[in-house]
């Protein structure tokens, strides 16, 4: 297991392990992220790129 982040304070989270940032069970899809938009469905083209 790796080391915490000295950034994040743990006894600030009311529900430590519970994932409480993720949207009900049955909500809607958000209408603030369109998914039509991404040009590589699928590809997580958000990480940083492998260093050779």
């Amino acid at each position: 297991m790796s080391e915490p982040d000295p950034l994040i304070d743990p006894t600030r989270d009311p529900n430590p392990g519970v994932a409480d940032h993720a949207a009900p069970e049955g909500a809607d899809i958000d209408p603030l992220i369109d998914l039509s938009r991404d040009p590589n469905p699928g590809v997580p083209n958000h990480a940083k790129p492998d260093e050779d």
